[in-house]
């Protein structure tokens, strides 16, 4: 140990003029007390780095309070307790509160010294854990600095993806569209639209980006845009007879948006119009698993149709299905994260386990019935994005 500062805490005057011979005479600075809260006051002052502390022979180590201790460990002292006759359990005890050493008399000054370059091995290692501790709190510091701009962006992009999706339900006529998303992060990559152009078509998607988090949720956003400057074109024009044709095309330009960034995403979707003066519902799949679910009074099947993902394929094109709707009926479209969230062991049997939810529900269920009887309502911490949107028709 380099020489420094050392105190001496023993109410025996004859030891503690030993050790101070033997520590001057090796070039310490040494300061005697004779009890320890003399110490307590001398240690501020004085700032040693070894404290050789005496023992009474009628006291045990226990007796030596945990404060004091404490103030011990905090000033960085390099301890060692000197004890007449110590049982085993004072040694364990001193150690366990911090002692560096522990010296039983009769010892000589060779002894002694060995003890204090012990000590001296300790005091170099904790001035080496603290510098490590200092560098830990600095990158400690940082990573924190660093989660709360990250949480900082993630809220933003939050605010921003709620921005886009619609502000709640709507109607339009005898129809009615709601929605509800559940992300497994902050941010969600599955998206859901809809809006009503020219007080007579409905027009909505589903969409579920590969992935989760950020990146997904930025093509979400991309995706609103790309839909909504269409939609906006349409009704600019003046011109509702071209809607009539619609979804027609959408996909194969969103495919194109997207395979021109060279986003490494792509995206499953359900696009479609509904012509509320014809009651005509006209749609795309692509990949949407499950399929979407249409609930009349008579029946619940999934729509038939196919088509690829969105993202992948340059020249993929996506035919549009077309279904005469009846008076009263359900559309249903859930996001594959749902079927992480219903009892089957093979996917068949959870699709099946979420149609046998729906025919529960009927018709006349409503959203929020819907979603208590396929449990979205109780989901907590998804493994996956879970959407559902529904869009109703209920006439008198």
């Amino acid at each position: 140990m380099s020489i420094g500062r050392a105190l001496i805490v023993s109410a025996n005057v004859e030891r503690r003029e030993r050790w101070l011979e033997d520590l001057q005479s090796s070039d310490w600075q040494v300061h005697c007390v004779a009890s320890r809260d003399e110490s307590l006051l001398a240690i501020p002052d004085f700032l040693p780095v070894l404290m050789l502390l005496d023992v009474l022979a009628e006291e045990q180590a226990s007796d030596i309070d945990e404060q004091f201790a404490q103030r011990c460990r905090d000033s960085g002292l390099a301890v060692i307790v000197i004890f007449a006759k110590p049982t085993p359990e004072d040694i364990a005890v001193s150690f366990r509160r911090g002692a560096i050493d522990v010296l039983i008399e009769p010892f000589d000054r060779e002894e002694l010294f060995r003890a204090i370059a012990r000590a001296g091995d300790f005091k170099d290692l904790y001035q080496q854990n603290l510098g490590f501790r200092g560098q830990l709190e600095r990158a400690n510091k940082e990573l924190q600095e660093s989660l709360n701009i990250l949480r900082m962006d993630q809220m933003a992009g939050r605010q921003v993806q709620l921005s886009l999706l619609p502000p709640g339900p709507i109607t339009q006529g005898e129809y009615s569209v709601s929605h509800h998303i559940v992300p497994s992060l902050f941010l969600s990559g599955d998206f859901v639209g809809y809006s009503v152009a020219f007080d007579r078509f409905i027009l909505f998607y589903v969409a579920d980006v590969s992935g989760h988090g950020a990146s997904s949720a930025f093509v979400t956003i991309m995706l609103s845009y790309i839909i909504r400057q269409i939609i906006r074109r349409h009704i600019s024009e003046g011109d509702p007879r071209a809607l009539l044709n619609a979804p027609e095309g959408l996909i194969e330009h969103v495919n194109r948006q997207i395979m021109a960034l060279n986003l490494d995403k792509h995206l499953t979707v359900f696009a479609g119009s509904i012509d509320t003066e014809r009651h005509l519902l006209r749609y795309v799949i692509g990949a949407q698993l499950p399929l979407p679910i249409l609930i009349t009074k008579d029946n619940v099947e999934f729509l038939p149709g196919k088509g690829k993902p969105v993202g992948l394929f340059e020249d993929a094109v996506w035919p549009i299905e077309e279904i005469q709707l009846p008076d009263n009926f359900t559309l249903a479209v859930v996001s594959d994260g749902l079927l992480d969230c219903v009892e089957g062991g093979s996917m068949m049997e959870r699709e099946q386990a979420i149609l046998a939810a729906c025919g529960r529900v009927g018709v006349e269920g409503g959203h929020d019935v819907l979603c208590r009887e396929l449990g979205i309502d109780k989901i907590d911490k998804a493994q996956d994005d879970v959407s559902i949107m529904m869009v109703s028709r209920h006439h008198e």
